[in-house]
């Protein structure tokens, strides 16, 4: 019996495989026209494979153009100890261990435990001088491979190490200018793509598509090498003179706040960085807080002045002590100068004389000056990890208060900070932010820093009288021994105690300093020293001043200053 198809049935078939026609050939139209791209990009995909493209960091140099910090290609050593088998198939790691180890200075079973760790692929050593990678790679063992790395390299050694801070293994800026600037330093990576075969090989024809790469901008420092070379120099000779904990030297250009040398101890070459102690990676002239002693009596002298209650000339009876808030603050060894006027206070370091000048102030207005000259918060320097030193506020300050933070206890600040203040006596009364990179060049063009003058703290006619009576304190009085043969100089010195965890002070224990400009009128630069537990001691500042004068003389023959005193 022969089967039929009814008519309807198969007018169902037909009209089913016509609408599977329609949709098939849609969709091949689709694909064809609107969706071929997407599917270009799926069949693409199967056979691309992306590349970054490193870009290369950014120089940076001094103020002169003098290179700091640059990079270069290296070769690192890497190891696959699979592959390390004779011709023959047996196993070679210990004979590559022993080979290695005399090279790199590195034991053999170190080197051996490596290879046998497991691992399938491994660094033996990143980054080899050029003669150890071709020593290696001459000794032809199988295993080993090499892979160029960017290497920075800082050709001055330790000199500016806390200023320029390093960058890590992973090619990331740490600390200092490296890693402040890192993002402009550091540049845009670009991408590479290239087609490759079933077997992962590179198509020399297959498609290429490129971003290239935006190389890091170069930076231009405001720090000059040859004066950075100096601080570091005595620091170091200083420190190790007076066997002192550690100290740190600020030099700044007190027409801008352009920072022109920045030296800490201890310190760390960047090449080595692996071996540097947490304190040596401290840059001391921004984030070391101390008490400032003696050296803030010409802040406490300059807004009494400048607020009318005291002039250069004004006396009182000096006693050898003077007595706020129920307490006896004494002169060093109580010494008793009887009449005295303002300037003999500042001349003699006198600690009641500040308290009288202080009196006279108030403490709302002191504590209102030490804010306007800048303490008690970050200057805005543009290096990392500054601290703003602690001034409390007024309504935290006991009847003492007055006098003991009068002659630079009770409050802490930085080098930097005492160095801007000083900075605004020196230019006429105004506090400038301090910087350090002056310029960025890169493929956008060059962008300058416009110094930046934050508030004036002082009046012209009170910064001429405090650069007159400072300079009297250097020719005739505590500061003498800062003094320099041709030229002006204005300054004063510093000791303080050293707090204690227990709120008391240590005994026998001091931070000496000097803070002062040269020459006082018209000042090229301006110098902070501090030393940190001198074993000269109380007497410690004189080698502060010594190191002073030693900078001060160098920087001011490099800059060719002529002489303003016969």
């Amino acid at each position: 019996m022969t089967a039929t198809i009814s008519h309807t049935r198969l007018r169902v078939l037909f009209a089913f495989f016509t609408v599977a026609s329609l949709i098939l050939s849609a969709r091949l139209a689709y694909w064809q026209t609107a969706g071929r791209g997407e599917l270009l990009g799926r069949a693409t995909d199967q056979v691309r494979s992306d590349l970054a493209v490193a870009a290369q960091r950014g120089i940076i140099r001094d103020r002169s153009g003098a290179i700091l910090a640059t990079t270069v290609e290296l070769r690192s050593l890497y190891a696959i100890p699979a592959q390390m088998k004779d011709p023959e198939g047996n196993d070679t790691r210990s004979m590559v261990a022993a080979a290695l180890a005399p090279i790199l200075g590195e034991k053999i079973e170190v080197l051996r435990a490596a290879f046998e760790s497991g691992a399938e692929w491994l660094f033996v050593r990143r980054r080899l001088p050029e003669e150890t990678a071709t020593r290696i790679a001459a000794l032809g063992l199988g295993g080993l491979g090499f892979e160029m790395e960017p290497k920075r390299l800082y050709p001055n050694g330790a000199v500016g190490a806390q200023v320029l801070g390093f960058v890590n293994d992973d090619g990331l800026g740490q600390y200092g200018v490296e890693g402040g600037y890192d993002d402009a330093l550091a540049g845009t990576p670009g991408r590479l793509a290239v087609a490759r075969d079933p077997a992962n090989r590179e198509l020399a024809l297959g498609l290429r598509t490129a971003v290239p790469a935006k190389n890091g901008d170069d930076l231009w420092l405001t720090v000059d090498l040859a004066v950075q070379n100096a601080a570091e120099r005595e620091l170091a000779a200083v420190v190790e003179r007076e066997k002192a904990t550690g100290g740190a030297i600020v030099i700044l250009d007190p027409k801008d706040g352009a920072v022109l040398a920045m030296a800490s101890s201890p310190t760390y070459d960047p090449a080595r960085v692996g071996s540097a102690s947490a304190e040596a990676l401290r840059n001391r002239g921004i984030s070391w807080t101390y008490e400032p002693g003696s050296t803030l009596k010409a802040i406490t002298i300059a807004s009494a002045i400048d607020k009318g209650v005291v002039t250069p000339t004004t006396s009182y009876q000096d006693v050898g002590y003077a007595v706020i808030g129920g307490r006896t603050l004494c002169n060093a060894q109580c010494k008793v100068y009887g009449p005295t006027t303002v300037t003999q206070i500042l001349a003699r370091s006198q600690n009641a004389g500040a308290v009288f000048v202080a009196s006279k102030l108030g403490a709302a207005d002191l504590n209102a000056y030490l804010h306007a000259f800048g303490f008690g918060r970050p200057t805005g320097v543009d290096l990392a990890a500054e601290t703003g030193g602690i001034v409390r506020p007024l309504a935290e300050w006991y009847p003492v208060d007055l006098g003991t933070i009068s002659f630079g206890q009770g409050l802490s600040i930085t080098p930097l900070q005492l160095a801007s203040a000083y900075a605004a006596i020196a230019n006429g009364g105004t506090l400038y932010r301090p910087y350090v990179v002056a310029n960025r060049r890169g493929a956008d063009g060059e962008h300058r820093t416009a110094p930046l003058a934050v508030r004036r703290v002082i009046s012209e006619e009170t910064a001429a009288t405090m650069v007159t009576m400072l300079t009297t304190t250097v020719d005739s009085g505590i500061a003498n021994a800062a003094s320099l043969r041709g030229y002006s100089v204005a300054g004063k010195t510093g000791t303080a105690q050293i707090p204690s965890d227990d709120g008391r002070y240590i005994d026998d224990a001091y931070i000496s300093s000097f803070a002062g400009f040269v020459p006082a009128i018209d000042p090229r630069m301006v110098v902070v020293v501090v030393l940190e537990k001198p074993q000269s001691k109380l007497l410690g500042t004189v080698p502060a001043m010594n190191t002073f004068k030693a900078i001060a003389t160098d920087a001011l023959r490099y800059a060719r200053v002529q002489p303003d005193r016969p």
